[in-house]
């Protein structure tokens, strides 16, 4: 009887949280109006999707999208990966590459996957699973550490425990957003959740390869997990007996490492380096007026401080931004729950297994706001450790409780506060919810990424004029390589550095698409006012200015820039020679006069043109 009930309690709490994280995944797609006004991918899950169609297409770690900074080391096209890691773009790539041309069911086609705006959408069931099975592992978790830890305790409340924690995560608006685009922080955050749960399990220590080979994988979807790394490997040396750590720390490693080796192979052939990542300029993003913007969008390295003046500056910025971080991070009952993990390891003497498990989760969310307060000082990066130090936290809270003597606390006041942390978890997740769905619902109206239905009319009127596999430049990026299916180059930092860019490799196209003006970068506002004047400025070189609005309200603007001077074109010799090969258009002047009346007819649905 009593498994009987075990087995029941278990079974409502998967169902409670599968159905709670299906049901708050449809709310939140439906607010951020997921494939309508917001694409399913952005500028950041674009990069992981435009290197997992090269992997299945061409079996290569590759991408069509580049950075200005990239060409000063390689000028033509495909790139190698610079910015994104190997694990999503694996699991995309086995998406892409099983999925069948057609989804055609009873003679009715659902799905066309040969389209970019359809395809994208088999990235959401990876990301998908990923949020709601990170409730689930963290239901699961909770239930076994109460069993091991907390016998007196029932099945019910034990999984009614199980189900606090687990919706606290599913109720978390930015997991819910991540889990609406191919982000990479759902499966990194599921992997790290699960490496704590084998430490709070004592189960690190006693399969110490399979616990590297959970930390390799979970290193493959973000680099962050370099910095974890050792704290990891210590604590589950710690908690092996003396005699056998070194064994333990040799086996984590090694387990660790084979799963990236093949990934650090590739770097090194790459870069020269298997360490290199162009993330790494991120560090100097808010020193002395730079930006990643300014970082990364010219066509050669930036010149950077070096020596103890640079240590000091980047030790500034970082004291500057880990205040207000922390601040952010610990809104709301999340102080409470982070007061709560740093009391109780300080009050605990047993179990060891915990208190260590504690201290590193404690440590993982601390790394996580150190590495954003050090690179660029966004909340994302501290999810994966603020997720575990909010699980950690209510259990702490809840072990609080649960041993305080009972001279502080009634027996019937601490079952009744116990059930208080469960409503102020609850809670706390349905307000933080509705909150996120309200922004979600105005962001989506004021994006600065089109439509889908502008994107493929802009990626249809290129392709008609433009010969297939010709790069171009625009400020969509890797959003319009996607769609357009052609190799795009980000923007330049200013109108003045195009021509550095095209030094190395020479495009012929820059298209802007803004909602006006005002939202262009920099002094790219003024060539979007006023596009007709670019004729008459010799650095951008411009043949022809054509203007176009789109029914959702963008302005789209096509430069179409002339050959490369004679100076120009001999600054880098074989470079634009390999440029002008790969970029010579197809085709005679009689097909170029056919695609331009085919795209105007196409576009008279964007308004009014200007040529």
């Amino acid at each position: 009887m009593g498994e009987t009930r075990k087995t029941a309690a278990g079974l409502a709490m998967l169902l409670i949280l599968l159905v709670a994280g299906c049901a708050l995944w449809l709310l939140h797609a439906e607010s951020w109006s997921l494939g309508r006004r917001s694409p399913v991918l952005n500028y950041d899950t674009a990069q992981y999707a435009l290197a997992a169609r090269e992997l299945a297409r061409h079996g290569r770690f590759a991408t069509t999208y580049a950075l200005p900074l990239e060409l000063a080391r390689h000028p033509r096209p495909p790139w190698p990966l610079a910015l994104v890691q190997p694990g999503l773009v694996i699991l995309e790539a086995i998406a892409f590459r099983l999925a069948p041309t057609e989804l055609e069911l009873g003679g009715r086609s659902y799905a066309q996957w040969s389209r970019p705006d359809q395809v994208e959408w088999l990235v959401i069931p990876i990301v998908f699973t990923c949020y709601v099975m990170c409730g689930i592992l963290l239901g699961l978790a909770t239930s076994k550490l109460l069993r091991r830890h907390a016998p007196g305790i029932g099945d019910g409340t034990r999984m009614a425990a199980g189900a606090t924690v687990g919706l606290a995560f599913l109720l978390d608006p930015e997991a819910q957003h991540f889990g609406v685009g191919g982000f990479t922080e759902l499966p990194f955050t599921c992997g790290l959740v699960g490496a704590l749960a084998l430490l709070a399990l004592d189960r690190a220590p006693r399969r110490p390869l399979l616990y590297g080979l959970l930390l390799g994988v979970t290193g493959a979807f973000r680099v962050n997990m370099l910095w974890l790394v050792p704290v990891l490997v210590l604590a589950a040396a710690m908690l092996a007996q003396p005699g056998g750590r070194p064994r333990v720390v040799a086996l984590a490693i090694l387990g660790f490492a084979i799963p990236l080796a093949p990934w650090w192979i590739y770097k090194w052939r790459a870069f020269g380096t298997p360490w290199w990542d162009l993330g790494h300029y991120v560090i100097w993003d808010g020193v002395q007026g730079r930006t990643w913007f300014t970082l990364n969008h010219l066509p050669e390295p930036p010149r950077l401080p070096h020596g103890a003046y640079a240590v000091w500056l980047i030790a500034a910025k970082t004291a500057r931004n880990l205040l207000a971080l922390l601040l952010a991070a610990i809104a709301g009952p999340r102080a409470l729950w982070l007061g709560s993990l740093v009391a109780w390891i300080a009050v605990a003497r047993e179990p060891r297994t915990l208190r260590i498990a504690a201290a590193t989760a404690l440590a993982v969310f601390a790394f996580g706001l150190l590495a954003a307060a050090i690179g660029v000082p966004w909340l994302r990066y501290a999810f994966p450790g603020r997720v575990a130090l909010e699980a950690a936290g209510i259990l702490a809270l809840w072990g609080l409780l649960a041993a305080a003597p009972p001279a502080t606390i009634a027996k019937r006041w601490g079952s009744a506060l116990r059930i208080g942390v469960a409503v102020i978890a609850i809670a706390w997740g349905a307000w933080q919810t509705a909150a996120g769905n309200r922004e979600a619902r105005t962001s989506s109206e004021t994006r600065g990424v089109p439509g889908i239905q502008t994107l493929l009319q802009i990626a249809v009127l290129m392709n008609r004029e433009i010969a297939p596999g010709e790069p171009v430049m625009s400020n969509l990026g890797p959003t319009l390589a996607w769609h357009a299916r052609r190799p795009v180059v980000h923007l330049a930092l200013a109108p003045e550095d195009v021509e550095s860019c095209r030094r190395r490799l020479d495009f012929h196209n820059v298209l802007l698409v803004f909602r006006d003006p005002a939202n262009a970068w920099g002094t790219w506002s003024e060539v979007v006012a006023h596009p007709l004047e670019t004729k008459s400025r010799p650095e951008l070189n411009v043949a022809r200015v054509r203007r176009y609005e789109s029914a959702d309200g963008f302005i789209f603007v096509w430069l179409q820039l002339g050959p490369l001077g004679p100076g120009l074109a001999s600054a880098r010799p074989d470079a634009s020679a390999r440029a002008a090969g790969a970029c010579a258009p197809r085709g005679n002047d009689s097909r170029a006069a056919g695609t331009r009346f085919g795209a105007a007819a196409l576009f008279s649905a964007f308004g009014p043109q200007t040529f």
